[in-house]
């Protein structure tokens, strides 16, 4: 598997072990959905910028990226609220 394709399978997963949709994954790290259909669809990179801040969401949500996928640093999970979304929220 390419480092491409891991990362796609690895943000995927992600977001399902969280339960969030392309959407508000992409709210919360104020990327366009496409960007995230994208990278999750192996078609394209994102920017670096943006690659960062959707890890970093993914992260501080409770994500670990491991070698051969994801998975929670610890269960259950804490609650985390994206920053895109918490800023929205104010």
């Amino acid at each position: 598997m390419s480092d491409g394709s891991l990362l796609a399978a690895q943000v995927r997963a992600a977001r399902a072990l969280l339960g969030w949709s392309q959407g508000y994954l992409a709210e919360g790290a104020n990327v366009s959905r496409s960007t995230i259909a994208d990278l999750e669809g192996d078609k394209r990179d994102p920017h670096e910028a943006s690659l960062f801040v959707i890890m970093n969401e993914l992260a501080s949500a409770g994500i670990n990226f491991t070698e051969r996928g994801v998975e929670f640093r610890e269960f259950p999970p804490r609650q985390y609220v994206p920053t895109g979304i918490k800023q929205k929220n104010r």
